[in-house]
């Protein structure tokens, strides 16, 4: 009888703990949902909206060009995580390839693509900006990629910077000079070359003022993609010369 009692009492203690451990991992489970809910809506990411409102064919290619901006709501309290990137500008560009359904970024850094042209060959007002630099292999772009200023923002304070890359968006390159801020350029198809001009910091206080030096460089695509300076220092010398003999302020 005894023996009967003491076996009885033991499988009702079995069956208390197994309630009791079921009740424990309900709980835990409702934790961990109250837990991920609160981490989904604290995440700033979760209030960006991927926005592709453009797309341009290249060459009858089936390749696309969709350039990338991001829209943002706000979260419950009316707040913005993310700072916004100057008008008209995107901040990455996305390439498609219709005939494979393949896709990729242009860039994996930090830019803004304020700018960007191409020639197209079966429609002149395809092109997301100006189709007026006319090449068989490259797109060009004008890009501001160097917080100059070290104020961790991109902004018209910085430098742009003229790249380029192939038509279907690979071997993204810088191709006119660092801390030179781009004023003018084009590419001279009869020659193959790109010519710049820049404007130089030249009394390095971190703005490209009126006033400052604009240097000409080039390109040339037959030789490589560095930088060149079209004019020597011999001749910019001759120059300042001329200037200063010619006109010269006059005191009364």
């Amino acid at each position: 009888m005894i023996r009967h009692l003491a076996c009885l009492f033991s499988v009702i203690t079995l069956i208390s703990c197994s309630h009791g451990s079921g009740n424990r991992q309900s709980r835990e489970a409702a934790d961990s949902i109250v837990t991920d809910s609160i981490a989904i809506s604290d995440n700033p990411k979760n209030y960006l909206n991927i926005q592709t409102k453009n797309f341009t064919e290249i060459d009858s290619s089936g390749i696309l060009m969709l350039p990338l901006t991001m829209g943002e709501s706000p979260d419950e309290s009316g707040g913005l995580y993310y700072k916004s990137i100057p008008v008209s500008s995107c901040w990455n560009m996305i390439f498609l390839n219709l005939r494979t359904n393949e896709y990729h970024l242009l860039s994996d850094k930090k830019i803004v693509i304020r700018d960007y042209e191409f020639y197209n060959s079966g429609d002149y007002n395809t092109s997301y900006r100006t189709t007026i630099n006319k090449s068989d292999k490259f797109l060009f772009y004008t890009v501001t990629s160097d917080d100059y200023n070290k104020d961790k923002k991109l902004t018209s304070e910085d430098p742009t910077y003229l790249f380029v890359s192939d038509k279907e968006g690979r071997n993204f390159k810088q191709i006119s000079p660092s801390n030179y801020d781009i004023q003018k350029w084009k590419f001279i198809p009869s020659v193959n070359k790109i010519i710049i001009a820049a404007r130089k910091d030249t009394n390095r206080n971190t703005r490209f003022e009126e006033n400052e030096e604009v240097t000409t460089f080039e390109v040339d695509f037959n030789r490589g993609m560095e930088p060149q300076e079209v004019f020597t220092a011999d001749f910019k010398r001759q120059l300042r010369e001329l200037y200063d003999r010619d006109w010269k302020r006059i005191k009364d």
